[in-house]
């Protein structure tokens, strides 16, 4: 799959060199640094000459290396670009993203590659704890997750490196779209592996319990006439873990898919008995789009009875992501009225800001965004509530709340004040940016989803877990024409 792996320094010199086809020329990296780095021109990660493809990324660090993966065969260019992601990861935890270290230690960076690359240069395990476990060094850098640095944590290991957060799977030996029986991918019952490349042994705590953030950004356009023209929300589900043994967690949530919603209510009952935590704006079914899990998730599990489980890492992680585009609960509605005033070179305002979510919530760091010309150089601003100000290196009116109750609404009347070169030609020709605004709302699911319920098994420890659940959404480009 791979014929190469080259690491070049950001000026072009060549500093790692890892053939695994013996029919690939040695000048091939040459190729490369005339082709791409000395070429200004060329910003795409993938270059393709004749049968011979080059995939590319920067590492990270100071020195933004070049990381280049050669193929000569129709490979999976995902795969391959996700490999060299981890790559990066495993050489930033041996600090071999600069380049007089990796000058110094390229025999430890040769190591890791012996380690990540089967025969063949096919991927193999690229989990770093996993990796780490198999290298002949330690990496001198500690890389902590803040989350776990816990008084109750009663075995710590030498080196407390976080668990995958970026949701992505870890590749496999020959099928890159399925996972290897290390993963969840199959639903093994309590039967689960022994070795997890995610999850260590002999974990344990004084506290168990467990995090779970439905995290939602909410997107919309609204016209000049108050019509949504588009509308999604991305979620995400973060879980923070601090569970002991190798637990087995699932939960259901109220998707359209679901199978057996109505039997599973009896579960949420049993598991949530303050129904206070379940947001308002929830109701019915949600239609969810584009779900990708982490690799813990049993998919087959998911796929047939819409119920997530999964071994999950120690400390923090992104579980899940999806994407919603029907019957989304809107929490705030603008209602903006411009007009030219008399004179033609300046603009008057009216606005109303209404919440939509609510009474018993609220929302945090709520600000409105209003145009305004250039030529402006002052606003004469009344509102009801709130602070509002005018912004000339914005060219823009800030209205500002910190607290911005729900069912409430509120007003703000505004006049610009126009410099004396100001035209009436350059009023008609702004081209009238949309406003926009920015919120937090605790406890508000803009998509209407929510955990069904929630349960831990452990088969060999016998423990309770606190469960928190926190819903809160955030606004993306949250958009009104006028």
């Amino acid at each position: 799959m791979i014929n190469a792996i080259l690491i070049f320094s950001p000026r072009g010199e060549l500093i790692v060199s890892k053939h695994l086809k013996s029919s690939l020329k040695r000048s091939i990296s040459d190729v490369f640094r005339i082709q791409v780095i000395n070429n200004l021109d060329v910003r795409s990660p993938i270059l393709t000459l004749g049968s011979t493809t080059f995939h590319h990324i920067r590492s990270s660090g100071s020195n933004s290396l070049w990381l280049v993966a050669v193929s000569r065969t129709n490979a999976n260019s995902g795969a391959i670009w996700e490999f060299l992601c981890k790559l990066n990861d495993i050489m930033d935890a041996y600090e071999l993203t600069e380049e007089n270290n990796l000058k110094e230690n390229f025999m430890m960076c040769y190591e890791i590659l012996d380690v990540v690359l089967a025969e063949g240069g096919i991927p193999t395990d690229t989990e770093i704890n996993s990796v780490i476990t198999k290298l002949s060094e330690k990496p001198e850098k500690q890389i902590h997750n803040t989350t776990l640095e816990r008084p109750d944590r009663l075995n710590l290991s030498s080196i407390n490196l976080p668990a995958p957060s970026n949701g992505y799977p870890s590749l496999s030996m020959h099928k890159f779209l399925t996972r290897n029986n290390r993963s969840m991918s199959q639903d093994l019952g309590t039967n689960y592996p022994s070795n997890l490349s995610w999850r260590q042994h002999g974990i344990k705590y004084k506290k168990n319990e467990v995090l779970l953030n439905m995290n939602e950004k909410i997107s919309i356009l609204v016209s000049k006439d108050g019509s949504i023209l588009k509308a999604h929300i991305d979620g995400t589900v973060d879980l923070t873990t601090h569970l002991s043994g190798m637990p087995i967690c699932q939960f259901g949530l109220n998707d359209s898919l679901s199978l057996h919603f109505d039997e599973d209510a009896s579960l949420a009952e049993e598991d949530f008995m303050n129904k206070k935590a379940i947001p308002k704006a929830a109701a019915g079914r949600v239609l969810l789009e584009d779900c990708k899990f982490h690799q813990c998730v049993s998919l087959d599990k998911f796929n047939r009875d819409r119920v997530i489980k999964f071994v999950p890492p120690d400390g923090s992680m992104e579980l899940m992501k999806y994407c919603v585009r029907d019957n989304i609960n809107l929490p705030f509605k603008v209602t903006p009225i411009v007009t030219t005033t008399a004179m033609g070179n300046s603009l008057e305002y009216r606005v109303t800001l209404k919440s939509l979510f609510p009474s018993k919530l609220s929302a945090g760091d709520v600000s409105l965004r209003i145009p305004v010309p250039k030529g402006m150089i002052d606003c004469k601003i009344n509102v009801s509530n709130g602070k509002c100000r005018f912004a000339p290196e914005e060219n823009a009116m800030v209205w500002k709340f910190g607290k911005y109750n729900g069912l409430t609404e509120n007003t703000l009347s505004a006049i610009s004040i126009p410099a004396t070169d100001t035209t009436q030609l350059m009023v008609q020709q702004w081209p009238r940016p949309p406003m926009s605004l920015d919120f937090k709302i605790m406890m508000f699911s803009s998509s209407g989803l929510v955990v069904r319920y929630f349960k831990i098994s452990e088969k060999n420890e016998n423990y309770k877990t606190v469960k928190w659940i926190k819903y809160i959404s955030k606004s993306g480009s949250y958009e009104v024409r006028y």
